[in-house]
């Protein structure tokens, strides 16, 4: 063999390597397998009314199953369509294979491409430049789909894949976009109408000017051929022709429930199903959206930037409302910001919770007397704490009922203190609270005033645990979520105790007049909340029904102008609450109040005392105590007491019968003292009178009460100056001795009795006394701080 025959085998067997591998490569580069792409999710309100829709596989629309057994008016206008030969070919059709291949030849460029349906299925799983090649690919993958799969099958996947415009693809999809209707629903002249979409999906837009005229022209003749092939009759042709199309509009997203959108989307994709069904009431969400438009604007004036709502259906828990913002695309006060999720401090809207867990740990009951007093905490490292009320009032003595109706701050620092912190927080945990920290010493006897930031979700499921018996309340946000049993975190009187206070509008006298925002006609419990410097405005109220929560504030922590949360949130909720119950289960009669627990033992006892009524009590009213809980003494408060005519104090039994007085005084405890002179009341002498019986006579005595020495205070310069104050107390004696009062050794003023003055706050270490001021007597020196 010579050397040029060598060279000539080597290269035959070069070419033949070649062709073996680019076949191999070709072979292997077919996909024989019908791919499932990911399907869009529909989300539709709880009336079927659109909500927004999460896209699917290439950020389309549609891509949904489409089951063997297709509809026969689809499956006749595709085939008619696409494919007329579908069933007598084995993927590939050769005559129009030929027929094309000739038609290119001949005008010198692609201009038909022949294609079957196995072949654009083929095409649209794998993407790719048009050419001989890729359409040789295309065939070949036609021929083993249809040998693997069946036509049935490879058709399910045409109708699952193709493009019907307006990034809709698949018929079953393109039926709810273009007529809101499943396939197996749509007329002749529906079906005929999709089916010609495909093959120019732009040009057969009916969104676009002269769209619908082409694509209404197309089905026409896809009609018309169906008729002459004998698919449907004369009559039949003529209906489907004399038939209106019926195009629902192009699906838009409600303005008004975008943040709402986003937040069903978000937990939509993680769901089977390509149609999800939402808890949402679009026209409820709408109405909800326009009462806090409007408050907004009433409020525009006073700092208020934004708002949020959220309306839970009971006992369900299903989501019926979800306002994030008042105008998603407002970019000042940050309307894209969900503040239905943003964590804020809540005020006071946590204390329900603190007096909920002092009942169930058996710290107190009903009629549990709370001092409503100036009281200092020791909080460690030298650190007094002497938190005072929003109003910067005290009320003395208070029950368990009134001191939560009335939201005081120092009652549920003593509540929060007999609990205990850190079992607050586990309750908050355990119900569903997030983002706590278990660092010690992170939120302290604050946690009463709400330095435990948390969102309008967050809070609303609080509060189902009251409205739902004591257990948890899974909040639903699509109808068909199973409804799961849950823990109970409460006891069932406990929680119905609870709600009958934050209904009871007398439990809220004198702090919340009659007639406000938070008095409903019908049993409706409430409860505000304002965070520190007016910053946040909460409220949420809750029947046997609705449970209704609203914020309003700033997205910089900006203060309102005193608008708190009855002034606040609390009309925005009032307005929410009677433009949807008279339309939410009509059917049901509200009710006018709510019951007590219905094991619990009625008892008549004194406002002041919390005792059993007795007969020089002025008044008197119903409490409800837990079997085992009832008080069984009388009142020690109002008492019949002896005082000495000449001097008012205490007489005793050495003091003659003449100089003695017998009348019902307030005989309370010495902790109230300070507070009843306040308050000008006339109550029992502690002391007895020097003149019953022995030689004596009054010693004087001068101290400081308030404030304490070493105390510390911040000075706030946003504060204004008319709150901005120290209040300064001394116990003199005689009582009826004028006093000065000196701060750095100048008087700032001369007081008589009660010798109680306001001092305004200044930065600085400062030294304070109080001076007799018709004698040389001066009172140990107190220092306090006031850092700025």
């Amino acid at each position: 063999m010579n050397r040029r025959q060598k060279i000539l085998i080597s290269l035959v067997a070069s070419a033949a390597s070649l062709i073996v591998i680019l076949t191999v490569c070709f072979v292997f580069s077919l996909e024989r397998d019908l791919l499932v792409p990911e399907p869009s999710r529909l989300i539709l309100d709880r009336r079927g009314d659109y909500l927004g829709e999460v896209a699917g596989f290439g950020d389309r629309l549609g891509y949904w199953p489409m089951g063997v057994i297709i509809p026969n008016r689809i499956l006749a206008a595709t085939l008619e369509t696409e494919d007329r030969y579908f069933f007598h070919h084995p993927g590939v059709h050769w005559p129009s294979i030929l027929r094309a291949l000739s038609q290119n030849i001949s005008s010198g460029r692609i201009v038909s491409g022949a294609s079957t349906i196995p072949m654009q299925v083929a095409r649209m799983q794998s993407p790719g430049e048009r050419s001989y090649l890729h359409k040789a690919k295309e065939a070949a993958e036609a021929l083993l789909l249809v040998h693997d799969f069946g036509h049935q099958r490879v058709l399910a996947q045409y109708l699952r894949m193709a493009p019907y415009g307006n990034r809709v693809h698949g018929v079953n999809r393109a039926a709810r976009y273009y007529f809101d209707k499943p396939a197996e629903d749509l007329s002749w002249l529906q079906a005929a109408f999709l089916a010609g979409l495909p093959q120019a999906p732009g040009r057969y837009d009916p969104h676009r000017p002269g769209g619908l005229a082409r694509a209404l022209g197309r089905a026409e003749r896809i009609l018309r051929a169906l008729e002459n092939r004998g698919v449907i009759c004369r009559v039949e042709l003529e209906q489907a022709l004399g038939s209106a199309i019926q195009l629902v509009p192009r699906p838009e997203r409600d303005p008004d429930a975008l943040h709402a959108v986003l937040r069903w989307s978000k937990q939509a994709s993680s769901r089977s199903g390509v149609i999800q069904q939402a808890t949402l009431d679009l026209d409820m969400q709408g109405e909800v959206s326009r009462i806090l438009g409007r408050r907004l604007r009433e409020l525009r004036g006073r700092g208020v930037g934004n708002a949020a709502a959220l309306v839970v259906d009971l006992p369900s828990g299903e989501i019926l409302a979800y306002v994030g913002s008042d105008d998603y695309f407002d970019d000042e006060p940050c309307g894209a910001i969900d503040y239905v999720q943003a964590r804020r401090p809540p005020g006071s809207a946590l204390k329900p919770f603190l007096y909920a867990l002092g009942l169930e740990h058996g710290h107190f009951s009903a009629a549990s007397e709370l001092a409503d007093v100036q009281v200092e905490f020791d909080l460690g490292r030298g650190m007094p704490y002497r938190p005072s009320n929003i109003s910067h009032t005290f009320l003395g003595p208070m029950l368990f009922r009134q001191a939560l109706g009335n939201s005081r701050n120092i009652p549920a620092l003593h509540v929060l203190a007999a609990v205990g912190v850190e079992p607050t927080l586990r309750f908050f945990y355990r119900a569903g609270v997030r983002g706590i920290s278990f660092e010690p010493g992170r939120y302290g006897l604050g946690l009463a005033l709400g330095n435990l930031h948390v969102s309008l979700e967050d809070l609303c499921g609080l509060y189902g645990v009251l409205a739902h018996g004591g257990k948890r309340l899974p909040f639903r946000m699509f109808v068909d979520e199973p409804q799961a049993e849950q823990p109970r975190l409460l006891g069932t009187g406990t929680t119905e105790l609870i709600t009958h206070i934050l209904g009871d509008p007398l439990a809220r006298s004198p702090s919340f007049p009659r007639g406000t925002a938070v008095e409903y006609d019908s049993a409706v419990a409430v409860k505000t909340g304002t965070s520190q410097g007016y910053r946040d405005s909460w409220t949420v109220a809750y029947n046997d029904r609705l449970l209704v929560g609203v914020w309003m504030g700033n997205h910089d922590w900006r203060r309102m102008n005193r608008v708190g949360g009855l002034t606040g949130a609390g009309v925005a909720t009032r307005r929410i609450m009677d433009a949807l119950l008279p339309e939410h289960r009509p059917h049901v009669p509200l009710i006018d109040q709510f019951s007590p627990p219905a094991d619990y033992q009625a008892r008549m006892v004194c406002p002041m005392s919390g005792k059993l009524a007795g007969p020089d009590c002025p008044d008197r009213h119903v409490e409800y105590f837990a079997p085992g809980t009832e008080p069984v003494a009388l009142c020690p408060v109002h008492r019949m007491v002896a005082v000495d005519r000449r001097n008012g104090f205490r007489a005793t039994a050495a003091c003659p019968a003449e100089m003695v007085e017998k009348k019902v005084m307030l005989d309370l405890p010495e902790r109230y003292a300070s507070w009843a002179r306040r308050a000008r009341l006339e109550v029992a002498p502690n002391r007895e009178s020097p003149l019953c019986g022995v030689e004596s006579r009054l010693s004087e005595a001068l101290v400081v009460e308030e404030p304490r020495d070493g105390s510390r205070y911040l000075y706030d310069p946003d504060t204004p100056a008319e709150f901005a104050t120290l209040r300064l107390s001394a116990r003199v004696e005689p009582a009826d001795e004028p006093i000065v009062w000196l701060v750095d050794g100048l008087p700032v003023a001369r007081v008589e009795f009660p010798h109680e003055f306001r001092w305004s706050l200044e930065p600085g270490t400062h030294t304070i006394r109080a001076a007799m001021a018709r004698t040389a007597q001066v009172s140990s020196p107190v220092t306090i701080i006031v850092a700025d």
